[in-house]
């Protein structure tokens, strides 16, 4: 076998390095997208949000440590601002970006509608950091949290959790598949190099940069992984598809002894824990890309160290200002951090703890791939992983998280957004945190031969011809080195994003449908509820940039026109797009049933009390749901179609008078529901009234709120139907649903016709049908005088309610009118009357 095919071979073998570059223009370099690896796309807007984000957990959490370090020098906190800018939808968070004076203002609203929080950001250099908030300080003086209270136990459970039913987070990638490599064991190499390629693989390091040129050789690359091996004492480091090298330090008499962690910079310069020598040396990657070596500079902590075990580098916010860089170093004989300032190679701290017995790993917190002054501390003794604050009170203890009985902490790592992989050796698993140390997801595989070690993500740098300074970023590659068997040593994995559902629950009422679950890496997430049967949206539970952690929604049963959704089986559909520049994720959940609930806020929006059939609106009482009102000198109608004769219904009402006492009853079509009653200036609302099987046995049912006497009109402030009995563990069979797809267009006749002063008028649109839609009343000379509906719509059904009134807000004369509906080539006209 050649040399370069023998190496080729062993560096497949060693991890099949990752290959990555953004052009193809030198020696067959391939670009990254081609091999699947991606690095954070640098979206400015994207970014904000995190951060604003991350704001937000701090505060619900009482935890500035979370964005102490986005926070400029000159931060000030101001006055709240009488008037922001605010997102279309008022749970979101709004962004504007000037480019050109590369600032940017954020605002987010406050709970329970409370104003809105702005924050005003700056970009200095590629790094974009808070100059001013105004009313940070007031929302920190509440307690809430960033997402919705979980729904109550008591309520209706409609899905149990899809947590890990397929860990997309973690994506098993095969180390070589043109070499039939899907791992790295100790037996592949005897079979396939006859040698053995390591005695006993402890920790491994990445480095890989990228460097492009306006003339040959065009680009320079390097992508080298490192592998400490204290059975050998020597580093194992090779560059993908090129060289594979050791360096045991004996050229320059710095042999050395059971070498354990292992770190490098953005600078190429390389960190190890010399524990026999209890020492770190300093190596520098040296030469020229193609052939990079090892070259010994400096040694640090020689009597003071006594067992380093473990390292972090620590870039301080700056990655290419190496004047603040630190190393971070685990003592473990001392039980104690140490810290090292790079530039001075003095020591500038040593922390010990209480809680600290046996410190094992350690990892440096990160934001948008920059050192946030968090650090992370696995302890072997207590099983707990432990969070720290680095800053100018030194180190400070702030949470942390306990493992299991057994736990046995290996390692930890970091990527672009901090969130942090602990390796468990004795659970066989990889657990990821948020970097507030809130479990995202866990990796554990099926296949007993899975003995994780270390888990390692990719970072790397690119300067590109003509930049000012090279670019920096985490990539979705992570390696895993294993324990050095038969049947393991490594594995790739390819980091994705998923949402992890936990609980889907309805109210105990029907009235409300929530929803949490964990995002496991942050996203831009859509959340949509889609019908079953047509596959279409019905309406976005939430739409925006999140960070990784907890998320609960809740969701009003409304479409995105207002309306209250039809009974039948839905599913929720989430779309999913990573901060890595890879195509968009839908995962969707499985099909569950919501039974029908209907409340109509009468006197609101026509939207909001869509089933009005008979009566007027008014709403000069106030806005207050129990203040608006339906009223008619004789009775108020609200028409409901689309029942299950084979379903048992309930309704109930809200009454409230601004014109005296009058007497009404209620009647479900012919059927009284409850006896006459006296309706005053003062609101009060009736039981839950059975409707009777006969009212509903042609599908539909109108509801009568009928004056028998007294003083004003017949009225109603609420109106609410759903279905009685509704057992969640048995839902009507998909096929039975009453959700019926609607087959053709159709134009049904207005109701009730003739009308004063409102009608109803509904139609449908047939399955696989989205496009513009309009509904327009003509008068007999064919001259418009309203437009109802001038929108697109998908399918279903819909009701439009028409109040008499034209485009001016003129009452119209009685008479004959025409209503057109035109959808796609359908056009269908009817004729109506109105009466005074």
């Amino acid at each position: 076998m050649c040399k370069s095919h023998y190496n080729r071979l062993l560096l497949f073998a060693c991890a099949a390095l990752l290959e990555w570059t953004t052009s193809a223009l030198a020696g067959g370099a391939t670009e990254p997208k081609s091999l699947g690896y991606r690095r954070v796309v640098q979206n400015d807007e994207a970014v904000i949000a995190l951060m604003a984000q991350r704001v937000l957990v701090g505060i619900a959490q009482r935890d500035p440590y979370l964005y102490q370090n986005f926070l400029a020098d000159d931060y000030r906190d101001e006055a709240v601002p009488t008037s922001v800018s605010k997102a279309a939808d008022a749970r979101a968070i709004a962004t504007q970006i000037d480019v050109q004076k590369q600032e940017a203002v954020c605002s987010i609203p406050m709970p329970n509608d409370k104003g809105f929080v702005q924050l005003r950001f700056i970009k200095q250099g590629e790094r974009w950091r808070i100059a001013s908030s105004a009313g940070l300080t007031q929302l920190a003086k509440i307690s809430t949290s960033s997402a919705l209270q979980k729904a109550s136990e008591d309520s209706l459970s409609l899905l149990n959790s899809s947590a890990n039913a397929a860990n997309h987070s973690f994506i098993n990638k095969d180390l070589a598949p043109e070499h039939g490599l899907g791992i790295l064991s100790r037996q592949i190499t005897q079979t396939r190099l006859q040698r053995n390629l390591f005695g006993l693989p402890h920790s491994m390091a990445l480095f890989a940069k990228v460097q492009q040129f306006d003339t040959a050789p065009f680009i320079a690359a390097s992508y080298v992984q490192l592998v400490t091996d204290p059975a050998w004492n020597r580093i194992v480091y090779g560059d993908y598809q090129r060289w594979i090298k050791a360096y045991d330090g004996r050229d320059t008499g710095q042999l050395l002894n059971r070498p354990q962690g292992i770190a490098v910079d953005a600078q190429g310069r390389v960190y190890v824990a010399d524990t026999g020598n209890a020492r770190v040396l300093v190596l520098q990657l040296t030469g020229p890309a193609e052939n990079l070596s090892l070259a010994f500079m400096k040694e640090l902590g020689k009597g003071e160290l006594a067992q380093p075990s473990a390292l972090a580098w620590d870039d301080r916010g700056t990655i290419f200002d190496s004047s603040d860089d630190v190393l971070w170093v685990i003592d473990r004989e001392q039980a104690a951090l140490l810290a090292y300032r790079l530039g001075s190679s003095q020591r500038i701290l040593k922390y010990q703890s209480e809680s600290m017995i046996d410190p094992a790993a350690i990892a440096i917190g990160r934001f948008d791939g920059r050192g946030d002054g968090n650090i992370y501390l696995a302890d072997a003794a207590t099983r707990k992983l432990h969070r720290l604050h680095f800053g100018e009170e030194g180190v400070r203890p702030l949470n942390s998280v306990a493992g299991g009985e057994e736990m046995v902490p290996t390692a930890l790592a970091t990527d672009h957004w901090g969130n942090v992989y602990l390796s468990d050796e004795s659970y066989r698993q990889i657990q990821k945190f948020s970097p507030s140390l809130e479990l995202l997801t866990t990796l554990r595989a099926e296949d007993e031969n899975f003995r994780p070690l270390q888990f390692q993500t990719l970072f790397g740098s690119l300067e590109l011809a003509n930049a000012t300074q090279p670019q920096w970023s985490g990539y979705d590659q992570a390696f895993l080195l294993e324990h050095w068997t038969d049947k393991s040593g490594g594995r790739r994995y390819e980091l994705g994003i998923d949402f992890e559902l936990e609980q889907l629950r309805l109210s105990d009422d029907l009235a409300a449908l929530s929803l949490a679950g964990k995002l496991t890496d942050p996203g831009h997430l859509k959340t949509e509820l889609v019908a079953v049967q047509t596959e279409a949206a019905v309406n976005a539970l939430h739409e925006g940039w999140l960070n990784a952690g907890a998320l609960a929604l809740q969701y009003d049963r409304r479409n995105r026109n207002g309306e209250m959704i039809a009974p039948g089986y839905y599913k929720l559909r989430h779309t999913l797009r990573s901060t890595y520049d890879k195509p968009d994720a839908v995962r969707e959940t499985e099909a569950f049933y919501l039974p029908l609930y209907y409340y109509e806020d009468c006197g609101a929006a026509t939207p909001r009390d869509a089933h009005l059939a008979v009566g007027t609106r008014v709403n000069r009482f106030g806005n207050e749901p129990q203040q608006t009102l339906a009223t008619d000198p004789h009775e108020v109608v609200y028409r409901f179609t689309g029942l299950n004769p084979n379903v048992s219904y309930e309704a109930r009402a809200t009454y409230f008078s601004a014109e005296g006492n009058v007497e009404q009853a209620l009647f479900a079509d012919e059927s009284l529901l409850h006896e006459a009653q006296t309706v005053s200036g003062n609101a009060q609302t009736t039981e839950w009234l059975e409707v009777p099987a006969q009212a509903i046995a042609e599908g539909s049912v109108q509801l009568r709120f009928v004056k028998t006497n007294g003083v004003g009109p017949a009225s109603v402030a609420e109106v609410w139907l759903r279905e009685a009995h509704f057992d969640a563990a048995h839902p009507p069979k998909l096929e039975e649903s009453s959700n019926a797809i609607p087959q053709e267009f159709t134009l049904q006749q207005n109701y009730p016709n003739p009308f004063n002063p409102s009608t109803t008028i509904t139609f449908t649109l047939p399955k696989d049908f989205r496009g513009a839609v309009t509904l327009r009343i003509y008068n007999m000379l064919g001259e418009l005088v309203r437009e109802l509906v001038q929108r697109d719509l998908e399918t279903g059904t819909y009701r439009e309610v028409w109040d008499g009134l034209d485009a001016s807000g003129k009452r119209l004369a009685s008479g004959v009118y025409l209503y057109q509906l035109r959808a796609g080539s359908f056009a269908a006209t009817k004729k109506l009357v109105m009466m005074k």
